[in-house]
């Protein structure tokens, strides 16, 4: 069980998983809230995150831990059309405050091919990624967002699938900056497992010092289909 930040980044190294994470200090008084209000804001905050993220990564699993641990909830083999309603589901049966929610997900990333260099492809990849989100009464609430450099460096995958730094770097940035306007937070905590990476608050560097692609190069991405309430006023009916 990861109880903040800091354990988050140990396990990681100690898993020998080579991530980028950026995330931001939501500054909450969860003791001014019931369980109810607090375990919205929770969903909030994962309904923000795939909002900025639709198109880049989809959910796989989900990790839900009420304060203290006194229960442990999971879910596999997630889909991205019913994860939300199986996220509210899960709450609408907690009758006390969520204290760690995880999803762990799968990225959706350009690869270029040996056999074929000049059309890259895009496909769904099973790299260490995740969103994650503390709270609890006596926490002000942090929220955080890792990947894995694989799909930005310059080394190779799976045999000779090559990760294409500069089609995956826009779509990390463009990710990230809606993820601070769909917030309203401005990320303030940038690091990596290993603490060298090349991270800066909107994504990696190129490993190689090439300038991003900045030219529309993918297909236009829709919005997700789930719309519950205006301006992240939810009613979960509890």
């Amino acid at each position: 069980m990861l109880t903040d930040f800091d354990d988050f980044l140990a396990d990681s190294a100690a898993r020998r998983q080579v991530i980028g994470t950026w995330g931001f200090h939501s500054q909450m008084d969860f003791t001014r809230m019931s369980y109810q209000e607090a375990n919205v804001w929770f969903f909030e905050q994962v309904f923000n995150f795939l909002r900025s993220f639709f198109g880049l990564v989809t959910p796989d699993n989900l990790e839900v831990i009420t304060y203290n641990a006194t229960q442990h909830i999971t879910r596999e083999n997630l889909s991205q059309q019913t994860f939300l309603d199986e996220l509210m589901l899960i709450m609408k049966g907690l009758k006390e405050h969520i204290w760690t929610l995880r999803v762990n997900l799968n990225i959706i990333g350009f690869l270029r091919t040996e056999h074929d260099p000049d059309n890259p492809v895009r496909l769904q990849i099973q790299e260490p990624c995740s969103f994650i989100a503390w709270g609890g009464p006596d926490e002000t609430g942090f929220q955080n967002f890792s990947i894995t450099y694989s799909l930005f460096s310059s080394a190779t995958l799976k045999g000779d699938d090559r990760m294409i730094w500069s089609l995956n770097q826009p779509l990390l940035e463009r990710a990230l900056r809606k993820w601070e306007i769909q917030t309203g937070r401005q990320i303030d905590v940038i690091d990596s497992s290993t603490g060298e990476l090349p991270v800066f608050q909107y994504g990696f560097g190129d490993p190689q010092g090439r300038e991003p692609v900045t030219a529309d190069f993918a297909s236009p991405v829709s919005e997700p289909d789930h719309d519950f309430g205006k301006n992240g006023d939810f009613d979960f009916g509890f």
